[in-house]
């Protein structure tokens, strides 16, 4: 396994290292590979004599030759989303301090996309897969259960994984808020949001909590961007132009409602008392807003923190069990939805 020394252009071989070291090359290699089977003072020769040589493991070789690398795929499929930013996060500290290290790439929600990737990670002979959301072509599903790999979808939560799941219920998510409003006592309720991918699950379950107290959504507003403060605004606007006795709106992420907030004090209007807004995630400027706003928390990090052990859990002891974990989302209310 030679690579080339950084600055030099002399090439430098794990025998190089073994030599400066006093090991020999294969002690090397399991103090590079598996140190905690390596004693630490050995362990510390290695290190220092790899700083000494400028010596840098090729991975991409040790894994075509083993047939497995450290490589964990993450295929996510929205990168302005902070909610699955934070849940990478959660993910890589589980996973820190083992051998193993995050690759993540870009997919789309499209299946031609998300299997476009997934042939390109596959020569790199990833240790282990993780998708942001669960995986929908039946097609791509196939091909990824028969890798034989540990594989963890995050966020969606369905009856048929491929393996391991960690996720929330979005239908739980839009019920709240629903439910929150009928307390409050607001009728003419509106809701906007995209309309795509899983936003049909929070929409479904804010129509199930409104349609038991016999209330009906007086407008659905179609955002082609969740991650939008304009379009939270022009979702607003498009409501109190069409329904302007309009008194609470549901949307599906706070980016979204910030923009509702903003264009309802555009128009003097009072939140709560005109108007009320609402929004999911909970993101930390939320609870900073004028009107703090009230949302539905997403445990993000700890949804990525689950994952990670999951797959840490897999790789390490070779756990075969296959683990399902739902956590709960939770309303958080403030001042912008309270009348009572």
């Amino acid at each position: 396994m030679a690579v080339q020394r950084s600055g030099s252009g002399k090439t430098v071989r794990v025998e190089d290292v073994a030599r400066v070291a006093g090991v020999s090359p294969i002690t090397v290699s399991r103090a590079l590979n598996t140190p905690d089977k390596v004693r630490p003072e050995t362990r510390r020769k290695v290190e220092e004599a790899v700083e000494k040589t400028g010596y840098v493991i090729n991975t991409l070789a040790s894994s075509l030759r083993s047939g497995r690398s450290s490589m964990i795929s993450v295929f996510i499929y929205n990168l302005r989303n902070q909610h699955f930013a934070t849940a990478m996060q959660g993910a890589a500290d589980a996973i820190e301090g083992s051998r193993y290290h995050i690759l993540m790439g870009q997919s789309g929600l499209a299946a031609s996309a998300q299997g476009e990737l997934l042939r390109s990670v596959l020569p790199f002979q990833p240790a282990a897969m993780m998708f942001m959301g669960f995986v929908r072509s039946p097609e791509l599903r196939e091909t990824v259960s028969q890798l034989n790999l540990p594989v963890v979808e995050l966020w969606d939560y369905r009856d048929d994984p491929i393996d391991m799941q960690v996720g929330i219920s979005l239908h739980e998510s839009g019920r709240l808020v629903a439910e929150h409003f009928i307390e409050q006592g607001f009728k003419r309720i509106a809701y906007a949001g995209r309309l795509d991918g899983r936003a049909p699950e929070r929409l479904a379950g804010f129509r199930e909590g409104l349609a038991a107290k016999g209330v009906e959504p007086v407008m659905v507003v179609e955002t082609p961007d969740s991650q939008s403060v304009g379009r939270g605004r022009d979702a607003m606007a498009q409501i109190l132009d069409a329904i302007p006795d309009c008194d609470a709106v549901f949307f599906a992420t706070d980016t979204l409602a910030v923009g509702g907030l903003l264009e309802a004090r555009n128009r003097g209007l009072r939140v709560p008392r005109d108007i009320a807004v609402a929004g999911c995630g909970d993101l930390e400027f939320s609870k900073q807003m004028h009107v703090p706003l009230t949302s539905v928390r997403i445990p993000a990090y700890e949804i990525g923190s689950i994952a990670g052990r999951m797959i840490r859990a897999r790789l390490e002891n070779g756990d075969s069990v296959r683990n399902r974990v739902l956590l709960d989302v939770s309303l958080q209310v403030r001042e912008s939805t309270l009348r009572h």
